[in-house]
């Protein structure tokens, strides 16, 4: 079973660094009154008059070449007003005064900021989009080992007792851990035989329980006999395999170098290259890496990896036994608290998976509904993310093919879906609802396009969908048909069934409005075009 521990470390910035400039050295003449404007409004706190002075301040040193004194007043604007666009809606404003800290902070040699101002560029977009589901397009396919080429396998962890709970899933995880006493998967084939019927996928996690010193005993050879018996086993089963090989070694608290892990999975895989050609190979870090870290420098050899994973947590703290924000800038680099959003949290992951061209595994996923002190109850908090990682992943990166829970309350925050009916609820709710999931290996299902790529769809209706993440605020989506309002959602997945059996042949016009409560909005306009034998399409204006 696996020691579950929430590795990664609180961010310790330093930030007075990022405090206005109190001296300024050889501007150009006539800055001063500028300059001054712009330093009372920060003063007065005046966050209307900082925007326009601080326009007006970029504005004058906009033809002067780049120097430490005009990068340090426009990196001094740029990140004090980034802050202030945000909780004005304007995020397109916000992004390009992020951009500034990020060009301004890289000539200045201001790393930490230039770091922040990177992961806020993808945490502030809102992404919104509008989706359907349907059988006309096919989801992403690379051919991977053990790839469906339709459907998103669901499951979680085995956990003893919890049996037939998982009767209807479509992918069963364990965990083997190298070296503990406990040496290899056919330890446990009393319970993975159970599952073992061919309808079903079964992941290995090959889990490294000393981190950094399993890697030196993977390298030196010690651990090669029990390496083998699990994968001689591996190759006796009926289904779909599935094998993690160390996973989420990019937060481990006994690191490793990027070099040493390598050489540690590259081992292993060549191995079950030979003993196991059944399994399908995956490369699972955690979904965020260290601060300023990455996940990409323990990526090995393509042709060793089949799918790219990820352990997606999304979680209010980041340390259960210690449940406190450690600051804005914190919670949004690691996705915690009101940046705990799936979608962006696995962001990096798809881009890794996008590059490579592999699909991607949710290899383990949940939001903590308890902390181990009790106390604050986090079960709204833990449903809410629970139901927008089952109704949106897939629907914004159909390259997921395959999501787990971890189904287990080891390491502070409880998880185990049977211990909260409210979290468990939210789980079977969001599974049933989204036609993505299969119950068997291979079973058909239709995949998610954005709604403009929605052509020749058949039936009475066309269920709609859509996506759309600010942080720390409400979002409202509303659906308008030739001017009418038709409907209006103000929760993920914002759902709306457009009934298209009453709509006359022809085209007619769909306005989907995304408003949230700090003042950001955004509306796409669709032509639907129903034609002459009743099929349904949709193009973007």
């Amino acid at each position: 079973m696996k020691r579950f521990v929430k590795r990664m470390l609180a961010l310790g910035l330093g930030l007075s660094m990022l405090a206005p400039c109190g001296v300024y050295a050889a501007h150009p003449a006539g800055y001063w009154p500028v300059l001054q404007a712009y330093q009372q409004a920060w003063d007065a706190g005046d966050k209307n008059a900082m925007i326009t002075t601080g326009e007006a301040l970029l504005n004058y040193y906009a033809g002067l070449p780049m120097d430490t004194d005009t990068a340090g007043v426009r990196y001094n604007v740029y990140y004090n007003t980034y802050a202030i666009y945000e909780g004005m809606g304007k995020l397109e404003k916000a992004k390009e005064a992020l951009q500034g800290v990020i060009d301004t902070g890289t000539y200045l040699g201001f790393t930490d900021a230039v770091i922040m101002a990177k992961e806020r560029l993808r945490k502030i977009d809102p992404k919104a989009e509008v989706y359907t589901a349907t059988t006309t397009a096919q989801a992403p396919y690379y051919g991977a080992k053990n790839e469906p080429k339709t459907g998103v396998l669901h499951g979680r962890c085995y956990t003893e007792g919890g049996e037939s709970a998982m009767q209807n899933d479509s992918i069963i995880s364990f965990y083997v851990e190298l070296g503990s006493g406990h040496n290899s998967a056919q330890d446990y084939a009393w319970k993975i035989d159970t599952f073992d019927n061919g309808s079903r996928a079964i992941l290995i996690n090959l889990n490294f329980p000393s981190e950094g010193n399993t890697v030196s005993q993977v390298n030196n050879g010690s651990l090669d006999g029990e390496i083998n018996e699990t994968l001689n086993y591996l190759a006796t089963l009926k289904s779909p395999v599935f094998l993690r090989i160390g996973g989420e070694m990019n937060v481990w608290t006994t690191q490793t170098t990027p070099e040493a892990f390598k050489q540690a999975y590259t081992r292993i895989a060549n191995m079950a290259r030979q003993k196991a050609p059944n399994a399908a190979l995956v490369f699972s870090p955690s979904y965020a890496s260290r601060w300023g870290g990455e996940m990409e420098p323990y990526f090995p050899d393509a042709s060793l990896v089949d799918w790219v994973g990820a352990s997606l947590y999304n979680n209010k703290y980041q340390n259960a036994n210690s449940p406190s924000s450690a600051g804005d800038t914190n919670d949004m680099y690691f996705g915690l608290n009101q940046y705990a959003d799936p979608v962006k949290n696995l962001e990096h992951t798809v881009d890794l998976a996008k590059k490579y061209n592999k699909p991607v595994i949710v290899t383990e996923s949940g939001s903590g509904y308890a902390l181990p002190s009790g106390g604050e109850d986090l079960s709204a908090f833990a449903a809410n993310r629970t139901t927008e990682l089952y109704s949106t992943l897939t629907m914004v990166y159909p390259q997921v093919k395959a999501i787990l829970h971890f189904n287990n309350n080891m390491g502070g925050y409880r998880y185990a879906l049977e211990g909260n009916a409210t979290v468990q609820s939210a789980y079977q709710n969001a599974i049933a609802q989204n036609p993505t999931f299969v119950s068997s290996f291979g079973a058909a299902a239709p995949t998610y396009v954005p709604l403009s790529q929605a052509k020749g769809l058949n039936g009475s209706s066309v269920t709609l969908r859509a996506y759309c993440d600010v942080p720390n605020q409400a979002v409202t989506v509303t659906y308008t048909l030739d001017g009418t309002q038709v409907g209006s959602s103000n929760a993920m997945p914002f759902s709306y069934t457009l009934n298209v059996a009453s709509l006359t042949t022809g085209n007619h016009t769909l306005q989907v409005k995304f408003a949230a409560t700090n003042g950001y909005s955004t509306t796409k306009t669709y032509t639907v075009t129903k034609d002459a034998s009743g099929l349904i399409s949709f193009a973007q204006q």
